[in-house]
């Protein structure tokens, strides 16, 4: 779904048309905008803007019910989806900042990707997420910690977790094959990260597996809208094994509709002998090998 960025002037608007928000409306400020979800009288998220055009582009929340906000959702580059969590730690004055980009979607996320939507409050819970304005507020208490810790697991990923990270977060690549003397290049989105090993999917039936059972040595690319891409240099070994097999389907069960661990035609592959890097115009590469 598509994510229209609206003004803090537009907000007001909507939430003076909505009995239900204008009864939780805490403050109303030039930039800001904070609201009373669970009734409490105080305020327990804010939507805020950082932006000349005053653009909402962050959401505020109070995750420890003590009035002070202690979660932050930003959105750096003006798509309406969140970039940064800004994280307060609890009795403490640091604060922890993950950036984990634009295509990253965590079911907390996703629900902040929609925060344009959220202004429209009681209607829109109701009807896409089945919860009232006080559901909201338990479960973005409950599940933040889940989502941070996802995050933290993606800021201190290294090596081959890091490039799997990176290829599910980036949910397209591209797989480049030799076919004789020509090169061939097509998208792919199977990715798996099972016992050391990383794994990405194809078809027997497939040009693609037939190039490479004749020529195993591939590359792969991805790019991220944080201005970040990875090319990885590696080899492909097939793994035949049942159990891998199924592992990806329930990883991805979209593949159920056309593959089966037991058919002739799912094919596995691993990457060996691999090196990534990933790029971008301002750093240095990181070159990663397994």
């Amino acid at each position: 779904m598509e994510v229209r960025r609206i003004s803090i002037r537009e907000a007001k608007k909507r939430i003076k048309n909505d009995p239900e928000l204008s009864k939780r409306l805490v403050r109303s400020g030039w930039r800001e905008i904070a609201l009373d979800l669970d009734g409490d009288g105080v305020a327990d998220v804010s939507f805020s803007s950082e932006s000349l055009g005053r653009k909402i582009d962050t959401m505020a929340v109070d995750l420890s019910g003590n009035g002070e906000y202690d979660l932050y959702l930003h959105d750096l580059d003006g798509n309406g989806i969140p970039d940064t969590v800004l994280v307060v730690e609890e009795g403490s004055d640091e604060r922890a900042v993950v950036a984990f980009g634009s295509k990253v979607e965590l079911g907390f996320i996703n629900l902040g990707v929609k925060i344009a939507n959220l202004l429209v409050a009681e209607e829109f819970l109701q009807e896409e997420l089945n919860m009232s304005l006080s559901d909201l507020a338990d479960y973005l208490r409950l599940n933040a910690a889940v989502m941070l810790m996802e995050l933290q697991k993606r800021q201190d990923a290294e090596g081959i977790e890091k490039v799997y990270y990176y290829l599910a977060d980036a949910k397209t690549y591209f797989l480049a094959t030799v076919d004789g003397n020509k090169p061939r290049v097509r998208p792919f989105g199977t990715i798996l990260l099972d016992d050391g090993k990383l794994y990405i999917q194809t078809g027997k039936v497939k040009a693609v597996s037939k190039q490479i059972s004749e020529n195993p040595f591939v590359e792969i690319s991805a790019c991220m809208n944080n201005g970040t891409w990875i090319r990885i240099e590696a080899e492909l070994v097939e793994d035949d094994s049942r159990d891998v097999k199924c592992k990806m389907l329930e990883q991805m069960p979209t593949l159920k509709a056309m593959y089966s661990a037991d058919d002739d035609n799912m094919q596995m592959f691993y990457l060996k002998n691999a090196t990534a890097s990933i790029c971008s115009f301002t750093a240095e590469p990181e070159v990663i090998t397994f």
